[in-house]
């Protein structure tokens, strides 16, 4: 009963970013609305939106992530304001 258990929260567990980067490098990601599952991966939102289409997934529970970095990489943003 106790490995059962166990089993069942490391399924629970969200995707992390890293784990993001190392599998879909300057990929556009759609995660289910727990970050535990990749639903869709493309470069473009046309893509992105018909592979959800075909599996029926509503866009009120989804989170786009992306584009990913690649792993290994620091990204500097800068903000100009007057």
């Amino acid at each position: 009963m106790i490995k059962l258990l166990l089993k069942e929260d490391n399924s629970m567990k969200k995707i992390s970013y890293l784990t993001l980067q190392k599998k879909y490098p300057r990929k556009v990601v759609v995660l289910d609305k727990n970050e535990r599952r990749v639903l869709a991966v493309g470069e473009k939102a046309k893509e992105l939106l018909k592979q959800l289409k075909e599996k029926k997934v509503k866009l009120r529970d989804i989170v786009f992530v992306g584009p990913i970095s690649k792993s290994g990489t620091i990204n500097v943003y800068f903000s100009v304001r007057k």
